[in-house]
């Protein structure tokens, strides 16, 4: 699987991350927890608490030169960011009692990709027959690519993020046309019957192509202590995997799907509908 990463300071973490449970198979832990896009362990419904919404906050952060930090309550579940923890818990970036501290990279690793067919938008203006037999008339139809994104935890995606996970190599990488950020117009003209008392027009059923990424967490440092001294170790909790995800949270990047010569790929169908009778020759 591809990895996609806002900084180059993350890639090499990540990439060695995945190459190591590649090749080694690290899979121990509790519970049912396996692998997932890049290697990366799932640990929802492994751990306590809201994972999904856990790796969305703890990436959702602002990275500094060493990573992004987060602080897990083991018997509660509850989350906390860094600032939260010296905030609420321990003035310190210290573990304290139940609270366990880390600090890694976050990363975008592609899950999944497959077609759909977008929603059916009217490209042309309504043009109307209000005589006693068929018209014709030219009808001009445009249209324009669309792209865009959405999150399954959290609020929307900020665009600069979008950007950032979907440059346009995800969809390359599997093969596929990928139109993001690749915008594409068309204009047509074609003449149309239009049947006595009915109105008419031109539509666009965009044929488009979903990049899910999953946001993963690469483990640089973990910290716990249980009253014996500070303890760390570079996994997930001490289980051997150092990259982990939650299944539920992922981002899903949605473009129209180019032809090979750059043009939008869909289908134009013509619609039409009936006029006031009381409007038309009788």
């Amino acid at each position: 699987m591809r990895l996609i990463r806002k900084s180059t300071l993350r890639k090499s973490g990540l990439v060695a991350a995945a190459t190591a449970l590649a090749v080694s198979g690290l899979l121990a832990g509790a519970g049912t927890a396996t692998a997932g896009p890049a290697g990366a362990t799932n640990i929802r419904g492994v751990d306590p608490g809201d994972t999904d919404r856990m790796i969305e906050r703890l990436c959702n952060q602002e990275t500094s030169l060493t990573g992004v930090y987060g602080a897990l309550n083991v018997e509660t579940g509850e989350f906390k960011t860094q600032d939260e923890y010296l905030r609420d818990v321990f003035g310190l970036w210290k573990p304290a009692g139940p609270w366990e501290l880390f600090r890694g990279w976050c990363g975008y690793a592609e899950a999944s990709t497959w077609s759909i067919k977008g929603d059916t938008v009217r490209t042309s203006r309504w043009i109307g027959n209000q005589g006693s037999a068929d018209d014709k008339e030219t009808f001009v139809s445009s249209y324009s690519t669309k792209t865009f994104a959405k999150k399954s935890v959290g609020g929307t995606i900020s665009l600069s993020l979008a950007k950032s996970i979907f440059s346009g190599t995800v969809g390359g990488s599997a093969g596929y046309e990928w139109g993001w950020e690749k915008e594409s117009k068309f204009e047509t003209r074609s003449e149309k019957t239009i049947p006595p008392c009915r109105q008419v027009a031109v539509t666009w059923t965009p044929y488009q192509r979903v990049v899910r990424v999953n946001p993963v967490f690469h483990v640089e440092d973990y910290e716990w202590n249980k009253g014996d001294g500070d303890h760390t170790v570079h996994s997930w909790r001490d289980r051997g995997y150092q990259t982990i995800y939650s299944h539920g949270y992922y981002i899903d990047g949605i473009s129209d799907k180019l032809l090979p010569n750059g043009q939008p790929d869909g289908r134009e169908d013509k619609i039409e509908e009936k006029l006031d009778p009381n409007s038309c020759v009788k």
